[in-house]
């Protein structure tokens, strides 16, 4: 994977150029987008992306600025707190989005209200995949040995997606679990690999490789069907029917922000996811592009902070 974000990385300003928009008044100067997690990551690599689609249609520099932290609240408060001018933007994510007020006691913010939707970028699927030596090779396999004997799970970062993931399966399948918590894909990768813990749930680009390689073997994708870069790994919802958890990625701008540069933004973001280079680069990445409204974005937010809410609630999720 590593290979693929390289390239995404040093993709020629050309490729994900978008034609450029008539003047106005906004930007004339930089553009910070705030990101919540470390750079390298996915959440930062797709804010690079959408960042680079901007900059080459609006001719300003569009720069990324990680503010990681309490699971991204640290980045969407700086932006509450910046002047909402157009110059100041956060990269949302799941966390920020909908899951962050259900599972900290104060997250500062309310991403109903707080913020406008300028646009998507990206939705990526996460991966549930179990060590070899437990010898399943599907949902229904690993279900039925669970309901044997007691397995151990790992997560990527409590409350996250892929910690929803995971306990979503458990929930829908009716199997208990002792789960593990880590502090990232790599932490997780010592313990999973050797077979320490039994399964884990990670996003599809990290874990994806050691699918390939045979070091770990897919008991399937969290979307609601399968993912078009790997058909031959099934969805969870094929065995667990209504089964659903993926991360998707945004730009929103702090309430009170200009309708002209919402719309603004928005139409120089879509016209570049829309572009086929694009969507090649966002595949290598696991990702697939989600090109719409502001309004399609907001009711994708407003449905899956009700939906995660409700999951919290049911798995007793706390932040830490």
């Amino acid at each position: 994977m590593k290979t693929s974000r390289r390239a995404l990385l040093a993709t020629p300003a050309a490729l994900l150029a978008t034609p450029a928009l008539a003047q106005g008044a906004w930007p004339n100067k930089p553009v910070r987008i705030f990101v919540g997690f470390p750079a390298g990551g996915t959440t930062d690599i797709l804010g690079r992306v959408a960042g680079q689609i901007l900059q080459e249609a609006l001719g300003q520099p569009f720069v990324i600025e990680n503010r990681p932290g309490a699971g991204s609240n640290i980045a969407a408060q700086a932006v509450l707190r910046s002047p909402a001018d157009g110059y100041t933007l956060l990269l949302g994510s799941p966390g920020t989005n909908a899951i962050n007020p259900h599972l900290y006691s104060n997250s500062g913010y309310d991403p109903r209200t707080d913020f406008l939707p300028i646009g998507q970028i990206a939705e990526v699927p996460n991966l549930i995949a179990a060590h070899p030596s437990l010898g399943v090779r599907d949902a229904a396999g690993l279900i039925a040995l669970a309901k044997q004997r007691r397995l151990s799970y790992g997560e990527t970062s409590v409350g996250g997606s892929t910690h929803l993931s995971a306990e979503l399966f458990r929930l829908m399948a009716g199997i208990e679990a002792t789960h593990v918590p880590y502090r990232g894909s790599a932490p997780m990768m010592v313990d999973l690999l050797p077979g320490r813990i039994d399964f884990g749930c990670d996003n599809l680009p990290s874990i994806l490789p050691h699918i390939r390689s045979g070091a770990l073997v897919p008991i399937g994708v969290t979307s609601t069907g399968r993912w078009s870069g790997a058909r031959e790994i099934a969805a969870i919802g094929e065995t667990l029917p209504g089964y659903e958890v993926t991360a998707w990625f945004g730009i929103v701008a702090p309430k009170g922000t200009p309708p002209e540069v919402i719309q603004r933004a928005n139409a120089a973001l879509r016209a570049g996811l829309s572009r086929p280079e694009t969507a090649s680069r966002l595949q290598e990445l696991g990702a697939t592009p989600l090109p719409g409204t502001p309004e399609e974005y907001q009711a994708r937010n407003v449905a899956q902070y009700d939906r995660m809410g409700e999951l919290i609630r049911r798995a007793g999720i706390r932040a830490e």
